[in-house]
């Protein structure tokens, strides 16, 4: 007998068919990240599997969100390391008396993490 529900795959394939219409309106870029985003969507097919046998959707575009949210939370934490980083990096050559601070920015413009590099002679 056949499998009354189709695969994941399959379920992948026609999302991608129903939507191809959309994904080619839209710009070059946007096309390379909706293909990423489908292509993220099948590493979670054991969910997409789980899902009612009408509805086929949903699951395949709640992988793709749960696959931005897991990049975004990445770039996140990446972020933070970065500042971490350029913070001590910013305070090492004020130590080293490479860069003068300026003095301390008025409220309203605070956090603009403004810094002169002192000059020196040729």
């Amino acid at each position: 007998m056949g499998q009354s529900t189709p695969t994941t795959t399959m379920a992948l394939d026609e999302f991608e068919s129903r939507y191809a219409g959309f994904r080619a309106e839209l710009a070059p870029r946007e096309q390379v990240w909706f293909d990423e985003l489908v292509c993220r969507a099948r590493r979670h097919s054991n969910a997409i599997n789980r899902r009612p046998s009408m509805d086929f959707e949903r699951p395949v575009v709640l992988s793709m969100l749960l696959e931005a949210c897991a990049e975004w939370e990445a770039t996140r934490a990446e972020l933070e390391v970065v500042k971490r980083q350029l913070k001590e990096v910013c305070e090492a050559l004020a130590d080293a008396g490479v860069v003068v601070r300026r003095p301390p920015a008025p409220r309203h413009a605070e956090g603009s993490g403004q810094v002169r590099l002192k000059e020196t002679a040729p």
